[in-house]
């Protein structure tokens, strides 16, 4: 397996799904990234559950500017590095930490913990990670 200065280097390849575009003329420098890397019983049922479901309360976030969900993509190429096949990502992102804390400390929380509790079976848990956006190439 290759290792770029120590670190251990993953490779995957993920579709982009925006189902919130920022406004042109909005920053958004704070994202909360939520990843699922395991898998589901039937991911086509995961898939058409959570996109018909948890986007729309992802919407309803004080403050949120911009929701992507990235989905699995099976690829080719001649990388050396280790092929993951993690199930999901999703990103939101706010106009400063404080937005996101809002958001984070919102009703609105409660609401996506109870939808999460209707998700199809699924192993791998979710994992969330708040962090500092900055865009190198607009």
């Amino acid at each position: 397996m290759a290792r770029a200065a120590g670190n251990r280097v993953e490779l995957q390849v993920m579709l982009a799904r925006p189902l919130l575009a920022p406004p042109p003329e909005a920053t958004a420098p704070c994202s909360y990234l939520v990843h699922y890397p395991g898998s589901a019983s039937d991911l086509n049922a995961w898939l058409v559950h959570y996109l018909a479901q948890h986007p729309r309360i992802m919407r309803d976030y004080p403050g949120v500017r911009q929701i992507q969900v990235f989905t699995r993509v099976d690829w080719c190429d001649a990388m050396p590095w280790a092929r993951m096949h993690h199930m999901q990502r999703n990103q939101l992102s706010f106009g400063s930490p404080q937005a996101l804390l809002d958001a984070l400390n919102s009703p609105v929380r409660a609401r996506m913990r109870a939808d999460a509790g209707r998700f199809p079976p699924f192993t791998g848990g979710s994992l969330h990670f708040p962090m500092h956006t900055r865009v190198l190439y607009p």
